[in-house]
């Protein structure tokens, strides 16, 4: 499989990943005290896929850096998972 079709995929399950969560924090049916907490989540978890799976899929459709491109698509998923570790020890 080459690069390009890898970091297309990547980009593609990122965009499900992040179109679900991003409906799960900004539609949450919590109460009004944990509502921002909420939807702060939902603009930090958007801009992490605007820096990171945005570019990577504009770099794939245009066949550069290919290797770049699939670092920052695999960047996405990485730095979900530690901000949500750091979220969860945070909130012990």
């Amino acid at each position: 499989m080459k690069l390009r079709t890898a970091t297309i995929i990547v980009c593609l399950v990122d965009a499900a990943a992040w179109a679900v969560i991003a409906v799960a924090t900004f539609m949450s049916g919590s109460d009004a005290a944990t509502k921002g907490l909420d939807e702060g989540a939902g603009l930090i978890v958007t801009a992490l896929f605007l820096v990171t799976v945005a570019p990577a899929l504009v770099l794939a459709l245009l066949g550069r850096a290919p290797t770049v491109a699939l670092v920052l698509a695999l960047a996405f998923p990485t730095a979900f998972a530690a901000l949500f570790v750091v979220a969860v020890i945070a909130f012990a």
